[in-house]
């Protein structure tokens, strides 16, 4: 019995046509958005807890099998969950608040909050991402 081995390489290029980018959302456009989720208050940093809310609109007229899930994000990558809810929202309401008020270990920390509604009649998932723009840091006491 013979093995054999090779080594290659493959490299591919493409060339796209030219695209105008899309223009940039305005306000009015993002309230027709189906749903529609916001920072209610923070985050904020408290010595060492993160803390704040996420409401979530719908502005459809679909009923939602939402999830909300608000996560910080240390500098080397692990993820520490400071909020979780899934409920169903019914068209046209928003949310009661999702709160977090979570103690860390000291880190800088990027805090994202993900919320992604499913609609299964019409097969539909919406999602929207929300994150701060600076990290927090939590000092050692």
């Amino acid at each position: 019995m013979r093995f054999y081995s090779a080594a290659f390489a493959i490299f591919i290029a493409a060339t796209l046509p030219a695209q105008k980018a899309p223009a940039p959302q305005t306000k009015s456009e993002l309230s027709k958005a189906p749903m529609v989720a916001q920072w209610r208050t923070g985050p904020t940093l408290d010595v060492r807890s993160l803390r704040g809310t996420v409401v979530v609109t719908n502005q459809s007229d679909d009923s939602f099998d939402q999830t909300v899930i608000v996560e910080a994000v240390n500098e080397i990558g692990k993820a520490f969950a400071l909020g979780y809810q899934h409920f169903t929202l019914p068209p046209h309401s928003t949310s009661l608040p999702i709160r977090f008020d979570t103690a860390l270990p000291p880190g800088q920390y990027i805090v994202h909050a993900d919320a992604v509604a499913e609609v299964a009649s019409r097969n539909l998932i919406h999602r929207q991402h929300l994150e701060v723009p600076k990290p927090f840091v939590i000092s050692q006491m």
